[in-house]
């Protein structure tokens, strides 16, 4: 079969997004697939014959590369013979993978990895708040009636689109993970960086720092636990965060001002290549987000065999088996903490979260995304595609309207 993917972002870019489109596209290619690639940015050292780059906007310092407005590739688009498109986004370049569609007779197919509405909800500026969600849901309700299917990465996201009002064939398939790779004596470097004993447990988080990712409960739940009486070694626990993004600052400041500046360390961004010591190094892994469409550095972490403490909503309620594989709390700094100290004091519960996650982190395998997508690009070559059906017949009001018109022009001849 012959692909055609197109996302508004691919590496360089470091996101879960990336991640998601760079392991299907390989496990694709990897099963005799041919796939091509359309995305915006420079050509990179390891892009093959296959990968497409349109031209970017110039916006040297921000980490994405975003495409030029109403862009065009490089290439003989029929030429490629391509058998379904299949779009990550709904915006620039997704649009132009839906007219290529449509132009070519092709099948559409949109994963949504994203709900942008909630997105927007958490948007530092009441001005982008009031304006942007709705906006951005006629996109998205727009660019899905116009795809055959609709992928999303679990039954909240799935339900949400529906929710406000997304009409379409929906499959449920989660992103597959990769095992995060482990450097020979890299989890030992870090922790000698950080000047941490063996037995000192470092707490970890890896996402964006940004206002959606509440990163900020993370941060008053450490406050919490450094105000109680802890025993050695639990009372010197450190925290990690690798990510980066516009809430650093404000965060830095945060905790500086609960006491704690000394527990926290801002990483940033890393590569993702080099993440895997992150997770080897860390003892316990908390993700405060609840704006999860998924939640794929919660699966590296199951994979990393860490347990895991999460946010009780959206994509993690599905990740998370409470009390088996992790656990799920609320948004309240107390009893996030609370969940925090069970943990640490359990070293036995610790090591059953964490080993009964590497188990259950097996569903989420490249090779079975990869079987979901297969069975929806079968589905949608199976039956007619919207982009090929032929006109709706006209409404019968529409039909009356037409005939008194054509009535009109007779009596005047």
């Amino acid at each position: 079969m012959r692909i055609a993917l197109f996302s508004e972002c691919y590496s360089p870019v470091a996101n879960g997004v990336v991640t998601s489109v760079v392991t299907l596209r390989s496990t694709l290619i990897a099963q005799g697939h041919r796939v091509y690639l359309f995305a915006p940015g420079s050509p990179q050292p390891d892009d093959d014959e296959d990968i497409f780059r349109l031209p970017e906007l110039p916006f040297p310092r921000h980490p994405y590369h975003f495409a030029r407005p109403f862009p065009r590739p490089h290439v003989d688009f029929g030429a490629l013979d391509a058998d379904v498109v299949h779009c990550h986004h709904p915006f620039t370049v997704g649009r132009l993978g839906s007219e290529l569609a449509r132009k070519n007779n092709l099948p559409l197919v949109y994963t949504a990895h994203s709900l942008y509405d909630n997105m927007a909800a958490n948007a530092k500026s009441p001005f982008v708040r009031s304006m942007s969600q709705k906006a951005v849901r006629g996109v998205v309700k727009r660019f899905c009636a116009k795809a055959d299917y609709v992928i999303t990465p679990s039954r909240y996201t799935r339900d949400a689109l529906r929710a406000v009002g997304v009409a379409a064939r929906f499959a449920v398939v989660p992103s597959g993970v990769v095992a995060p790779k482990i450097s020979p004596g890299g989890p030992e470097a870090i922790r000698l960086r950080l000047g941490l004993k063996p037995e000192t447990p470092l707490l970890l988080f890896i996402g964006r720092l940004g206002p959606e990712k509440r990163v900020d409960v993370l941060l008053r739940s450490a406050a919490v636990l450094a105000a109680r009486d802890l025993a050695a070694p639990q009372r010197d626990f450190r925290v990690a965060l690798v990510g980066d993004g516009m809430s650093r600052h404000e965060l830095e400041q945060m905790a500086v001002e609960l006491g704690i500046a000394e527990r926290i360390v801002f990483v940033g961004a890393l590569p993702h290549a080099q993440i895997g010591d992150w997770y080897a190094a860390a003892d316990l892994f908390t993700f405060s987000s609840p704006n999860e469409t998924q939640g794929l550095a919660l699966v590296e972490a199951m994979l990393a065999g860490l347990p895991c403490i999460a946010a009780d909503y959206g994509g993690p309620r599905e990740i998370v088996v409470q009390n088996v594989t992790g656990i799920r709390v609320s948004l309240d700094p107390r009893t996030f903490a609370n969940a925090i100290e069970r943990v640490l004091l359990d070293a036995e519960l610790a090591e059953r979260l964490g080993r009964n996650g590497l188990e259950r982190a097996a569903i989420y395998s490249p090779e079975a995304m990869t079987s979901g997508v297969l069975e929806v690009y079968d589905a949608v070559l199976q039956s007619p595609s919207k982009s090929t059906q032929p006109k709706k017949p006209l409404m019968r009001r529409q039909v009356e309207s037409l005939t008194r018109a054509r009535s009109r022009v007779s009596r005047k001849r």
